[in-house]
């Protein structure tokens, strides 16, 4: 497949002559050479080009066969596969409408946050470092001074001498110039790196995986197209008392047995600060009390989740023996009434023994 216009990369007319079309090949060829360029990725890409296209119009057969094919042209004559075909088309209809400028490239940020920060919403600072258009040279990637040459194929229009597919011109990539002197400040890339002090919102309720995206704020592009964005990925940070779910929050609230067994007023943490709650008496561990609306806020409302407060059962240690002694004393005195369950299971394993 011609994945480049061959009459644009030598920058020559469709009536260009056998005398033209070599004349151009030996001029770009000794401009683009590896020996001239070593080390130039680009000059290397474009002398492939350049022979690529030389081969192809220099031989009458084969440009006879390229006129009449357009992008379709293979060089071994063998018929494209039609995702071949459908690359083309698509190349042809940029070509034509496309606006011929690069979008800068999107960056990712993965912003850090906690669980609290996230129950407030909170604008932070971030460090990023990304690529911004040089101030010397203002992103062309010439030298202020003289550092610019029209281009001799397409004198200065930037439009392509080609036939369909490729609108602006190989050789300046559209801008109607080259580059005769490079940029000192930037060595001629047009772009420069910094570490760019960047605020973010982060609002309210946002959770892991949500994207915040800062228009124009990646890296800045090769040419006249805009910037690419920056697109920050929130991480919310493990919480050592608090487990979310969704907009709700859940804690486990460690109680002593004589808290379960006669109830108790108990301080509970939350994310809006204390809250007092009251143990109902008889509370078996398990048991999940909900304070409403002392969750987290819902994105982009009003309404808030609600806190779940799971009470568990905290077994005492290290007893003395004095206490070990009064706990003895005090079982004995419970009938099995007192523990139903436990009366139950005893008498469903004498049955089966």
């Amino acid at each position: 497949m011609a994945t480049r216009d061959f009459y644009n990369v030598l920058g020559i007319p469709k009536s260009a002559s056998a005398d033209d079309v070599k004349k151009a090949y030996r001029g770009l060829a000794r401009r683009w050479h590896p020996d001239k360029n070593p080390g130039d990725v680009e000059a290397a890409a474009r002398f492939k080009d350049i022979n690529e296209a030389y081969r192809t119009l220099s031989d009458v057969e084969k440009r006879r066969r390229y006129d009449r094919l357009g992008p379709l042209y293979t060089e071994d004559g063998r018929p494209p596969k039609p995702e071949d075909v459908s690359d083309a088309v698509t190349s042809v209809f940029n070509g034509i409408f496309g606006t011929g400028k690069t979008r800068g490239e999107d960056l990712r940020y993965t912003l850090s946050v906690t669980l609290e920060e996230v129950a407030k919403g909170i604008s932070k600072e971030i460090v990023v470092p990304r690529l911004v258009r040089c101030n010397q040279c203002g992103g062309d990637g010439a030298h202020p001074e003289g550092g610019k040459e029209t281009c001799e194929a397409c004198k200065g229009s930037g439009k392509g001498t080609g036939r369909v597919f490729r609108t602006t011109c190989y050789h300046c990539s559209g801008r109607g110039f080259t580059v005769a002197k490079r940029c000192e400040t930037c060595g001629g890339d047009g772009l420069k790196g910094l570490e760019d002090t960047l605020k973010v919102k982060v609002p309210a309720g946002v959770a892991t995986g949500q994207k915040l995206k800062l228009a124009g704020k990646g890296n800045a592009s090769r040419g006249s197209g805009e910037a690419g964005d920056l697109l920050v990925i929130v991480s919310v940070s493990e919480h050592p008392l608090f487990r979310r779910r969704g907009d709700d929050v859940l804690i486990e609230l460690p109680l002593a047995f004589h808290e379960l067994v006669l109830g108790a007023d108990v301080d509970v943490p939350t994310l809006q600060g204390k809250a007092a709650i009251r143990i109902p008496p008889g509370s078996p561990p398990g048991k999940i009390l909900r304070l409403g609306g002392r969750g987290l806020p819902k994105v982009g409302s009003k309404a808030r989740g609600d806190l779940h407060v799971e009470l568990s059962l905290e077994v005492p240690t290290g007893l003395s023996e004095a206490q070990q002694q009064a706990l003895s004393a005090w079982a004995s005195e419970l009938s099995p009434a007192t523990h139903p369950r436990r009366a139950a299971f005893d008498r469903a394993a004498e049955e089966r023994s």
